[in-house]
């Protein structure tokens, strides 16, 4: 599929991580879906629980001024819509691990993905391709120009 035929698009976890960790294989084609957001040409989701998992990392290993950064990133990303889990979220959420049996973190980045209107759900997370109330694609399948 071609990024450019996704105007809303929710994107997983492991896009940021890619980019921020410079990540050999997925990096790259990771920054040229955040330019794209940052460009206007597509609008992106997240969704609160991706800024908790980000700040792991450096918070476990003493690093501040990183998290910080990340916070920062995350609050002023241009076209960037950050959303929180509320009970509409927390719903949708729970209806998908009963259905598929995923982790609570990922069926609440999902849950926010479908109630936040997302055409898709770029991800490396193989196993939500499964997931049929929402077009999820692997960073792999994507077409970036």
């Amino acid at each position: 599929m071609k990024m450019s035929d996704i105007y809303r698009v929710c994107l997983d976890t492991n896009i940021f991580i890619y980019v921020f960790e410079k990540h050999p294989q997925y990096g790259e084609k990771s920054k040229k879906i955040l330019d794209l957001v940052e460009q206007g040409k597509i609008i992106a989701l997240a969704s609160t629980v991706t800024l908790t998992e980000i700040l792991v990392k450096p918070l476990k290993e003493g690093q501040s001024n990183i998290a910080n950064r990340y916070k920062v990133l995350f609050s002023h990303f241009p076209n960037l819509e950050l959303l929180p889990v509320n009970d509409v979220v927390a719903q949708r959420a729970a209806a998908l691990r009963a259905t598929y049996g995923m982790k609570t973190p990922d069926a609440l980045i999902l849950a926010t993905a479908i109630e936040g209107h997302a055409e898709a759900f770029v991800t490396n997370d193989l196993r939500l391709k499964d997931v049929e109330e929402i077009k999820c694609i692997s960073i792999e399948e994507l077409e970036v120009e």
